[in-house]
């Protein structure tokens, strides 16, 4: 059995050292480089609420003028009208928009309220006033009538 130098002993140690001082380093890099992603991901995804936050306000304020567009096309029957609010409509769903359809259906509290009772049961009759969604979120609960 050889004996090790004091000298070789001490390299040996130097090069434990430096080894353990890699594994750090590439510890605390895979750590760096997972925290930077997570900040990416999270900036994403607060864009796209602050993105959406500002389709909603802008969407809500489109909503009753164009509502009442649509009220006087029906009185109206002008086609070049009719074309300019189905455009409307389109470039509204484009954003996300969906027309909440309760007629038919049972009362779905999340959905819909309730401005006249014409009977004990559940069922939707009539839509008083059209409820709306924005990317799966209410924005305008339907207004209706349950039998």
């Amino acid at each position: 059995m050889t004996k090790k130098t004091p000298k070789i002993q001490t390299k040996h140690e130097e090069i434990a050292e430096l080894q353990h001082l890699l594994t750090e380093s590439i510890e605390r890099e895979k750590r760096v480089l997972a925290d930077y992603q997570n900040l990416v991901k999270r900036n994403q995804e607060e864009r796209v609420k602050f993105l959406q936050l500002a389709n909603k306000s802008l969407v809500e304020t489109l909503l009753s003028p164009l509502e009442h567009l649509s009220m006087a096309a029906e009185q109206l029957d002008d086609q070049g009208l009719n074309m300019v609010i189905r455009d409307f409509w389109q470039v509204l769903e484009e954003a996300g928009l969906e027309e909440i359809y309760p007629k038919g259906k049972n009362f779905d509290l999340e959905t819909m309220e309730v401005v006249d009772k014409e009977g004990e049961g559940e069922e939707v009759t009539k839509v008083v006033k059209r409820g709306y969604q924005l990317n799966g979120q209410v924005i305008q609960h339907a207004k209706v009538v349950v039998k």
